[in-house]
């Protein structure tokens, strides 16, 4: 399963709920459609507004300045909404503009918008890093049925948090992963590390193989200004929740507690999140966020589940130096003298 969320003609639309039905808005033009549950299918939005077949689309909502793309479900036909969606505001981009002229990006051109600054301003999502990262994209559930992210490192070496639930964990207990685009693969890890001062756990499998590349080797050291991609499990469906990603810059050099803030922002189901760059090398761990107050709508009511503004991020190779222990003993090679 591959999400593809390439954008070339950006459409903006808002959703509000109306007894039942989403307002529909794309410049002049206002539609309503009706909504039966927390999520929208691809194809009712392309017909709404005569978007071709073969077009791409997303759908995402800004929140605290940032983008945050929604998921969608294993089949890839259905944009899953998250708690609060009734009082939110959406946007729809697509590659294609629709077939009408009227509202076409080929007469009317691009809607001219504010300089923001680079931190609050939303970042695309790349679909073909997506589809690159994906496949690395492992979780665990407890008792409540979310997913938890973890993160392989190595081929048999995976991290995730330490906080909060995962206090729980000793050294020596097994967790069960379970890979995302395939859940009937299932991997035995064991705990074989905790350190409390990175926030970090980390797994190994004696057998199974979780990755066929040494993202720990590949990994690249997070900059200041440098864009990434954070893939969380951060959209709840149908009593789970199921993968999502969000785009930020890294804000600050390192900090006294090695960690780096990013703007992705953070919600619940993020922590032990992946980031990655925009080449597709792995950068570090999310394992905090700034707190901020939840809006609320006119009923008192929270109008969005975020759980934070600035993220913290671990930088994957502050961690080399913790787990190079579990690594495997490399060949020996002869030297000339």
């Amino acid at each position: 399963m591959t999400f593809y969320f390439t954008c070339v003609n950006i459409i903006y639309c808002s959703f509000i709920k109306m007894e039942g039905t989403i307002k529909l808005k794309m410049f002049d033009e206002e539609l309503e459609l009706i909504l039966f549950d927390n999520f929208v299918t691809k194809s009712s939005i392309k017909s709404a507004f005569f978007l071709a077949d073969d077009g791409i689309i997303r759908l995402s909502y800004v929140f605290n300045g940032k983008k945050i793309v929604c998921g969608m479900n294993e089949q890839g036909t259905e944009f899953l909404l998250p708690n609060g969606w009734q009082t939110m505001e959406f946007l729809v981009e697509s590659n294609k503009a629709p077939s009408r002229p009227s509202t076409s990006f080929d007469i009317a051109g691009p809607r001219k918008r504010q300089r923001l600054d680079p931190e609050c301003e939303p970042l695309p999502v790349d679909g073909d890093l997506i589809s690159r990262i994906i496949p690395h994209a492992w979780f665990y559930i407890k008792e409540d049925n979310m997913k938890r992210s973890a993160i392989p490192v190595t081929k048999n070496l995976a991290i995730t948090f330490r906080h909060g639930e995962n206090k729980e964990l000793m050294i020596g207990d097994i967790v069960r992963l379970l890979l995302y685009q395939n859940q009937k693969i299932n991997v035995a890890t064991r705990v074989v590390l905790i350190n409390e001062t990175l926030d970090l756990i980390v797994l190994q499998s004696d057998i199974d193989e979780l990755c066929d590349r040494n993202l720990l080797l590949e990994a690249v050291e997070p900059k200041k200004g440098m864009k990434y991609i954070m893939m969380g499990y951060s959209v709840k469906y149908e009593k789970t929740t199921h993968i999502s990603f969000s785009t930020g810059i890294i804000v600050s050099d390192m900090t006294s507690r090695m960690r780096y803030l990013g703007s992705s922002g953070s919600f619940k189901g993020d922590s032990g999140g992946s980031c990655w760059s925009e080449d597709g090398r792995l950068i570090g761990m999310q394992v905090e966020t700034e707190k901020v107050p939840h809006t609320t709508d006119n009923n008192g009511r929270p109008a969005s589940p975020a759980s934070g503004g600035r993220c913290g991020i671990i930088p994957i190779n502050k961690i080399y130096g913790f787990i190079v222990e579990f690594l495997p003993p490399e060949d020996d090679v002869e030297y000339n003298e």
